[in-house]
């Protein structure tokens, strides 16, 4: 059975995923959130969606905090990430150990290298629709999902504070974004205390990603338990 703490840790990957491609240009980043909405009608994420649209596949290598509230550690992980529109994604961790998740359109498995088993997990649309879990679809409707609290210039970078407008596992989500208009950093707050942070490298984006990437093939020596 999957443990509460287990469910939210997945969570969080999920979260991530939508962050993790924002390779935008929101115009106005300098102002606050209510300067921005008395000047003018236009949405602070018109570009952003606009360049989902033509977003097909994505690469990157990362490295990932968390910061678990419930017993006060910091935990790093380093990985490399990979997304196809309409085939899934793959989240490969390589340090501590080796985990992958996996979601191929219909299921998301998930293998740990010191694990005697792989898990199958039926994922439901209806549960998912505004968690990013499937970031092209559901950035087509961030305005309905987030308002913008904060944005500002840090460091040379373009700074956001994003607050859910319903009930959400995240309470507050923050993005880095670079003058090339590459996200560079996430930080997401969940509401159990949990801070999860990720900055990106060598992202690489509409390269030729092989359909091999998102079908798990088994091994023969690992049990599969399918949820």
């Amino acid at each position: 059975m999957w443990t509460n703490s287990r469910k939210r840790s997945l969570r969080i990957y999920l979260a991530v995923l939508w962050a993790f491609t924002a390779i935008l240009w929101i115009p106005g980043m300098t102002c606050n959130a209510q300067e921005s909405k008395t000047a003018g009608s236009a949405s602070p994420f018109d570009s952003l969606k606009k360049t989902y649209a033509g977003i097909n596949s994505l690469e990157a290598s990362f490295h990932q905090k968390i910061f678990v509230s419930g017993i006060k550690k910091m935990r790093d992980f380093d990985g490399d990430f990979f997304f196809k529109r309409h085939k899934g994604f793959l989240w490969k961790y390589t340090r501590p150990k080796g985990k992958t998740f996996l979601y191929d359109g219909r299921y998301m498995w998930q293998e740990e290298e010191d694990k005697p088993f792989v898990i199958k997990n039926k994922v439901s649309r209806e549960k998912t629709v505004g968690t990013f879990f499937d970031l092209i679809e559901d950035i087509a409707h961030i305005d309905n999902l987030f308002a913008v609290k904060q944005q500002s210039m840090i460091a040379g970078m373009h700074y956001f504070e994003l607050v859910p407008k319903k009930d959400s596992s995240v309470n507050l989500a923050k993005l880095w974004i670079d003058k090339n208009n590459l996200l560079r950093k996430i930080e997401i707050l969940e509401f159990t205390g949990n801070i999860n942070t990720i900055e990106f490298s060598g992202i690489k984006v509409n390269t030729s990603v092989s359909d091999a990437k998102f079908v798990y093939k088994a091994d023969g020596k690992k049990e599969v338990m399918e949820r």
